[in-house]
């Protein structure tokens, strides 16, 4: 027998061979089934065939093992999320499987870089331990770029040698989300080290080209990065796929590029589309889907059913390797859905190489416990000593830069306004809509805090804080004065992280977060229990918008994404790459 091939294998190989040619039942036969054919991108009659967890014939199979009837119902692939931060929904990966399962989801690559900026490798480690032996497949990549960028201060570092050995020996699946493109387009020593380590291990790579021209575009293919999730606009799209880029069409809680972009996909380009949910609350998930909710809104918007399936599935599946994943096929794994009504994507039950785990939205096998986490990451918020002093902005003028938001995206605006200013320092106003900001160290007691204004988030009172700041995640705060300000973030200390509403010293609503200020240990229902108490806070606090205001606040601190960011040593300029007054110029 060749090296590295067992006995088992060779058994497992044969018995489907066996059963593909009908010389043997097959274990499970799906009996008259419509199969969603993503390759043709039409539907068609047949009965499908599983043995040993794998798709042996679509075709005529009289008899199996077990048979059931599948007349006017659609057998799906399942669904591949291209892109997720699994921290994003609150709770670790056990919960989230129990989440976005039932949804259709049976694989998702997750890129850990949240909680890599909180503890390093040691907390990449934890979350490939806990997405181990569940239903639900959770290909963990290496973070690229932890810190983001050299201009804030993040919990912890992750090294060329760190990264390379996730990808060779610690089980990481590829290089995530390639977010310093000044270290790209210099060469950087250490980047271009974890760019060949992913080479070497022949590993995907995955890009964040944010904003970036078609000189930065060509080098960051040219780098080896493929795939990108940032295109916010229609010529972006197109600019990528004209250079064979996977085009990721983002569908979060922050961020929505899906009416923006899907006018570009063609019958000629359709199979360089993905969908992925990039960052999604947990109460989304519950109330409005995973992927599952990105193919409906394609439909809606005009695609075909079968095409929306196809970038559910076998587009995401190629674009990530994944050579026996996303399609309804002999020799694909029997991941797959049964759907009741396809434009609706109603999901009856869920299989995962052949097993059922879900039906009529409720488990039918029994998921494992969780993994406990590092004792670092359960005592994540280091504040040194702080006064309200420090959120003081003094202004020379009352003419400021400020940092427009639209809610809904993640970009923001680098406007010049007059301010209110009284005794040199700027008055936060409501009629005007800007708002005070403030940044604060929360890893190493370093006692920076970034002071900045905010435009477009409307609140009428109080303050909104959380650790959740991407990438660094230090403390972010937002309101209408520093004695609110202050509350929320002393809450933040007490709980050890989370989400905060608070209205002078009144503590309206908090969400504790303790794994690493980005995670519950909470079971998910609790959580999306506390989601709903922070949202009636908001109201209390004169917020009337639809679009969840924390979302939108943690990403003011990315100082990778246009135009103006704040981080918690100041002002930064993502198109200048740098720290810049306030005041303006």
């Amino acid at each position: 027998m060749s090296e590295g091939v067992t006995r088992l294998e060779k058994e497992q190989l044969q018995r489907r061979i066996a059963a593909a040619s009908k010389r043997e039942k097959a274990e499970l036969v799906l009996k008259n089934a419509t199969v969603v054919d993503v390759f043709n991108v039409t539907t068609y009659q047949a009965d499908v065939a599983i043995s040993d967890g794998m798709i042996v014939g679509c075709g005529g199979y009289e008899e199996g093992e077990i048979e059931i009837d599948m007349s006017g119902k659609f057998i799906s692939p399942a669904f591949i999320d291209g892109h997720v931060h699994i921290e994003s929904a609150m709770v670790p990966p056990e919960e989230f499987a129990k989440v976005v399962l039932p949804r259709g989801v049976t694989t998702v690559i997750a890129d850990p870089h949240e909680i890599a900026n909180v503890g390093g490798l040691e907390a990449v480690l934890y979350m490939i331990e806990a997405s181990k032996h569940l239903p639900l497949e959770v290909k963990i990549m290496a973070p690229s770029s932890v810190p983001a960028t050299p201009f804030e201060h993040n919990g912890a570092s992750l090294s060329a040698e760190e990264a390379g050995s996730l990808m060779k020996e610690k089980g990481a699946y590829g290089l995530a989300e390639v977010m310093d493109y000044p270290a790209v387009l210099n060469g950087d020593e250490e980047m271009v080290t974890k760019l060949l380590a992913a080479h070497q291990e022949n590993r995907i790579i995955d890009g964040h080209a944010a904003g970036l021209d078609e000189t930065a575009l060509n080098t960051y293919l040219t780098a080896g990065i493929r795939n990108d999730h940032e295109a916010v606009r229609a010529s972006e799209a197109t600019m990528r796929t004209a250079r064979g880029m996977y085009v990721l069409m983002r569908e979060g809680t922050a961020a929505k590029d899906m009416e923006a972009l899907i006018g570009t996909v063609t019958p000629y380009n359709a199979r360089r589309y993905v969908f992925a949910t990039d960052d999604k609350h947990l109460d989304e998930l519950i109330e409005e889907g995973s992927i599952d909710a990105s193919v409906r809104k394609a439909i809606k918007l005009g695609m075909d059913p079968v095409q929306a399936v196809q970038l559910a599935s076998l587009n995401a599946a190629e674009c990530f390797g994944l050579k026996d994943k996303g399609a309804i096929a002999p020799g694909y794994q029997a991941d797959f859905l049964v759907l009741n009504d396809l434009e609706k994507v109603e999901v009856e039950a869920v299989y995962v190489a052949g097993e059922k785990v879900v039906e009529g939205n409720k488990f039918v096998t029994e998921l494992r416990g969780e993994v406990e986490p590092p004792s670092y990451l359960l005592d994540s918020v280091r504040m040194k000593e702080w006064d309200v002093a420090s959120f003081k902005l003094p202004l020379s003028s009352n003419k400021a830069k400020v940092i427009g938001v639209k809610l809904g995206s993640i970009v923001t605006e680098a406007l010049v306004e007059e301010v209110k200013v009284s005794g040199g320092e700027f008055i936060p106003s409501v009629e005007q809509n800007q708002l005070k900001l403030i940044v604060a160290e929360r890893h190493h007691e370093l006692g920076h805090v970034g002071v900045g204004i905010v435009k477009g988030i409307p609140l009428k009172k109080g303050a909104i804080a959380t650790t959740v700041s991407h990438d660094s995640h230090n403390i972010i705060a937002l309101g209408t004065d520093d004695e609110s300000i202050a509350a929320a973030i002393k809450e933040l200390e007490r709980i050890k992280g989370g989400m905060v509403v608070a209205d002078h010293q009144d503590i309206l609503a908090s969400l504790p977060l303790q794994i690493g200020g980005l995670m519950s240990s909470e079971p998910y229902k609790v959580v999306n229990r506390q989601i709903k108490e922070i949202d009636e806070a908001l109201k209390k606090l004169g917020y009337e918008q639809d679009k969840n205001p924390f979302l939108t606040l943690s990403f003011l601190a990315l100082p990778v994404i246009p135009a103006l960011k704040l981080t918690d040593t100041g002002l930064f300029d993502v198109s200048k790459f740098a720290h810049v007054k306030i005041e303006a110029e």
